[in-house]
């Protein structure tokens, strides 16, 4: 049999007709196995892209929660800790007339240095030193000033406004006519903690604002981070399009303090189990070596950072294109889809303003990203 036969004879067999089909298939399965491949480097390149992205934007949006929840922990629940424990019993002179019961605590908070949490804003034996603890799910604190004595401080837009001739009084004077807070004794004692306080507030306050401006400048945590999780983009270059927008939301407060010359206390020179009756006589913080610094009270956002809080409790919706990975057909995907990915990220408190720093101070600030 010729070699012609031999392969005519070869084709008509049963063998033949399942290999010859199988080898002509044999490049379209190893097309299909480069496809495969390739889609799979498309869609690792996507989740990768996407998860950069979302880490990035909690990690840079944490700072910004941090910050405001910081700052409305300094602004009310603080201070007010502390003078908690300031519950020391004043003793009445024989001459009062008032029946109540009152503490340090009370001869401070009734003159306004300070907000107190509610429900309670009396004094005496069921004052506002005496309230319950808010419990966790509250979503309301209720930290308010004695009366009205800062109600222009109590806005969102707080108002310098001193009382007696432009003086901010840091002790009840009605208190301090009727009951026993001597000068050179427990009232001294009481003014060095009530200062240290807010000494100290403040300081954390320019510390937490230091913190967050510097993470804040460039969106530098956020681009960072991209480029840790993906390092498909020069360091400079890494995520963009998404930092230019969360530069959009860089907030903004503003301290208000108080000028040391401007501080004045009630005080009362009797001693305790004294009949005399003499009233109780102003101290006027004048060393002039301090008189112009100031003592830290609260900070306020400004307007246009409530404007930026009300967008982040809606939603800020981030979109960031990246480059694809070079395939094996030589398409240029990256040009012809112009690929990207996008997340929508949320910063919120439990208020419709979504202003929980001031008035009525409530640290939580919560962060949620989504799709």
């Amino acid at each position: 049999m010729g070699a012609y036969g031999v392969f005519f004879q070869t084709i008509r067999s049963r063998r033949a007709q399942i290999l010859l089909p199988a080898v002509m298939l044999a490049p379209i399965f190893m097309l299909l196995i480069y496809l495969l491949f390739e889609t799979t480097k498309l869609s690792m390149s996507k989740v990768q892209e996407q998860f950069a992205l979302d880490n990035g934007a909690y990690s840079q949006m944490s700072a910004t929660s941090t910050y405001l929840n910081a700052v409305a922990y300094v602004n009310g629940p603080a201070p007010y800790r502390v003078m908690q424990t300031m519950t020391y019993q004043l003793t009445p002179k024989q001459t009062s007339e008032d029946d109540g019961e009152y503490t340090i605590f009370d001869i401070f908070y009734k003159a306004g240095a300070f907000p107190s949490v509610g429900p309670t804003y009396s004094l005496g034996p069921n004052g506002a030193v005496r309230n319950p603890r808010p419990s966790a799910e509250s979503t309301d604190w209720g930290f308010r000033y004695y009366g009205d004595k800062r109600s222009s401080w109590a806005k969102e837009d707080p108002k310098d406004s001193y009382d007696e001739d432009e003086l901010y009084v840091l002790t009840d004077k009605s208190i301090a006519d009727n009951y026993f807070f001597s000068s050179t004794g427990m009232a001294t004692s009481s003014f060095t903690e009530y200062a240290t306080i807010f000494i100290r507030t403040g300081i954390v306050y320019n510390s937490q604002t230091y913190v967050y401006d510097d993470i804040s400048k460039d969106s530098r945590m956020f681009r960072q981070s991209y480029y840790l999780n993906t390092r498909s983009c020069r360091k400079s270059e890494c995520g963009t399009q998404a930092a230019q927008t969360l530069d959009r939301y860089v907030l903004k407060m503003n301290p208000f303090e108080v000028p040391y010359g401007k501080l004045r206390f009630y005080v009362t020179g009797d001693f305790a189990g004294s009949t005399m009756s003499s009233g109780a006589y102003a101290i006027d913080f004048k060393d002039t070596s301090i008189a112009d610094q100031k003592l830290f009270q609260f900070a306020y956002l400004d307007s246009a950072s409530r404007s930026k809080l009300r967008q982040l409790a809606r939603g800020v919706t981030l979109k960031q294109k990246y480059k694809l990975p070079a395939n094996r057909f030589n398409i240029d995907v990256t040009q012809r889809y112009q690929p990207y990915v996008r997340n929508t990220i949320t910063v919120s408190c439990p208020r419709s303003s979504n202003n929980c720093v001031w008035p009525n101070p409530l640290p939580k600030y919560s962060i949620k990203v989504g799709p």
